[in-house]
């Protein structure tokens, strides 16, 4: 029976994208809403506007990670899934093993947020009147009411702040404020599984490698980790904690990964097909001339299991040079890297049979 820390509610399908949402997520975000409906230190409403919150934060994380997918397929891969959970989304995409195409796949998901922001900013700008100025900082500035009617504290370009008790510029505001919050978190966290570490990954990888550019990103996800966990005590917020014990446990299992010969973490986008799907026949061709989304995603899964027949080529050719290797030296002459590589393959010509 599978875990139920795993479950979760498939919400439906867009552009052949499995939308999905975890079972934490409801809870969670009912959490989060009853704390503002109880606390003494909120107005009565308060949970109002932290229901609306939540809604736009569902919506442009889903957006962010639909940007992911649809990178991935203009670098010629593939996205399949999309999870929704309590710390953001998680999607699941297959790509070329080279860096322009992870870095522009990385970099399309906090692009999407920036751009949304900046719709946002122009429409509070030029669209309404007065002219609104955006929440620039999203540390001081304060997204709930300010009275039990609803109002808001808002400023403008020409002049104080104002109270605002327009809808439109409200909602205008708090979709900037997740937006802008969204892309400086991504970015500025710079480790894994956020889109920062993996674009500093793609940066390195060509002078450094693969191997040691996934390292460094590892090593400063463990700096993050304890400056994350420092500001969750300071402030007492449970989500900053969780936040920090989700950047060890990415950084721990690509870590783990990396030395057991795997190509990929557990959390973030998903490489973790394996050989499994090397066991399926290759496409037919039809004796007819397929519809154009027929033929898109034939030569989508060809170009996915010509990458996966490299890869595998590849492992076996390192495997050919290791055994070489024990023939003159003995298994001792090996490293513990070169080992757990070894014994990956062989399990995996075994599983085979």
């Amino acid at each position: 029976m599978r875990d139920p820390l795993f479950w979760s509610i498939p919400l439906g399908r867009a552009f052949g994208i499995t939308v999905r949402v975890h079972m934490l997520f409801p809870f969670v975000a009912l959490a989060l809403i009853l704390r503002l409906a109880v606390k003494p230190d909120y107005l009565p409403g308060t949970w109002i506007d932290g229901a609306m919150m939540a809604g736009l934060a569902f919506v442009s994380v889903l957006l962010h990670e639909f940007g992911h997918c649809f990178a991935a397929r203009w670098m010629e891969g593939d996205a399949t899934e999309i999870m929704m959970w309590p710390l953001g989304g998680l999607a699941s995409v297959d790509l070329p093993h080279e860096p322009r195409a992870h870095f522009i796949t990385a970099a399309a998901g906090p692009a999407v947020n920036l751009l949304l922001a900046a719709v946002c900013g122009l429409l509070l700008t030029f669209a309404l009147d007065p002219s609104f100025q955006p929440p620039w900082n999203p540390l001081t500035w304060y997204p709930f009411r300010i009275k039990a009617d609803g109002s808001m504290d808002l400023a403008i370009w020409n002049g104080p702040p104002q109270i605002v008790h327009s809808i439109a510029p409200i909602v205008l505001s708090r979709l900037f404020y997740i937006n802008w919050a969204l892309f400086l978190l991504n970015v500025l966290l710079v480790c894994f599984p956020l889109d920062g570490g993996r674009m500093l990954q793609c940066l390195l990888w060509p002078n450094f490698g693969y191997r040691q550019a996934t390292l460094y990103v590892v090593y400063s996800g463990f700096i993050y980790t304890v400056g994350v966990g420092l500001i969750s005590i300071v402030t007492e917020e449970l989500l900053i904690l969780c936040l920090a014990l989700f950047i060890y446990f990415s950084c721990r299992n690509q870590l783990i990964f990396l030395e057991t010969g795997g190509d990929e973490g557990l959390f973030g986008y998903d490489f973790s097909q394996g050989y499994t799907s090397l066991e399926r026949d290759p496409p037919q061709v039809a004796t007819k001339r397929a519809s154009w989304w027929k033929r898109w995603r034939e030569n989508r899964a060809a170009r996915k299991l010509q990458r996966e027949t490299e890869s595998r080529a590849a492992d076996e050719r390192r495997l050919d040079e290791l055994l070489e290797k024990v023939q003159k030296v003995g298994m001792n002459g090996l490293t513990d890297e070169e080992r757990r590589f070894m014994k990956r393959v062989s399990d995996r010509y075994r599983n085979r049979k």
